[in-house]
């Protein structure tokens, strides 16, 4: 086991679909470190009496969610059977089951940190260019769009102003297009943008993807 601060940071990006869809934050961390094990990579882990491996999934993703673009972090001990990127990836890829596709992997030798900053979702839905339009220039304008978001199980509810976390909505073939902005404090819930496009939210898995995710590195 190696501990704590050296070490390089080794960032996936990768794509989930099927069954998979439907794992928790938490399962889908255990999978991929589960993978990386089993590559015979070293990971990198934290110290005290209980260390655990220093991975991150920096953007949780809603059960049932199928994603184009996620992303995990870790730091690993530097592997002697690894010249470059690609051949880490070539360890990782074949460990992770079905519903997993690693797409690239980068790495640096620094403690690199990722905040989302823009996410992209991709909604089958018939055309909605009214809908859509009037949506735009609310969040052109600067204009609130109130949401009622659950905060728990019990199903009770508080007001949100979601307007900030709006870019753009757009007609994309046979569906629409959303760009919307992360901070810090949240983000707009894909059952939300459901909602704003008069969408049932019963089941949402099959009727939203995320496409692309766009990255601040430090």
């Amino acid at each position: 086991m190696q501990i704590e601060s050296v070490g390089l940071t080794l960032a996936g990006r990768f794509k989930i679909f099927g069954n998979a869809r439907f794992l928790s934050h938490q399962e889908t961390m255990r999978t991929i470190t589960r993978a990386v094990v089993r590559s015979g990579i070293e990971m990198v882990y934290s110290q005290g009496f209980n260390p655990h491996p220093r991975f991150s999934l920096p953007l949780p993703r809603n059960v049932g969610l199928a994603s184009d673009d996620e992303l995990f972090s870790m730091r690993i001990k530097p592997s002697p059977a690894c010249n470059d990127s690609a051949d880490y990836a070539k360890l990782i890829a074949p460990q992770l089951p079905i519903g997993f596709e690693l797409k690239d992997v980068e790495l640096y030798q620094k403690n690199a940190a990722y905040q989302p900053i823009e996410v992209e979702y991709f909604i089958r839905a018939e055309s909605r260019q009214g809908v859509l339009d009037s949506l735009n220039e609310k969040i052109k304008s600067g204009e609130e769009i109130i949401a009622e978001r659950i905060i728990n199980e019990k199903g009770d509810t508080k007001t949100v102003n979601i307007a900030n976390f709006l870019k753009e909505f757009q007609i994309a073939g046979d569906g629409v297009r959303v760009v919307s902005k992360v901070f810090p404090n949240g983000t707009i819930r894909p059952d939300e943008i459901l909602k704003l496009l008069g969408i049932d939210t019963t089941n949402v898995s099959g009727l939203i993807i995320r496409k692309k995710v766009n990255w601040q590195i430090s």
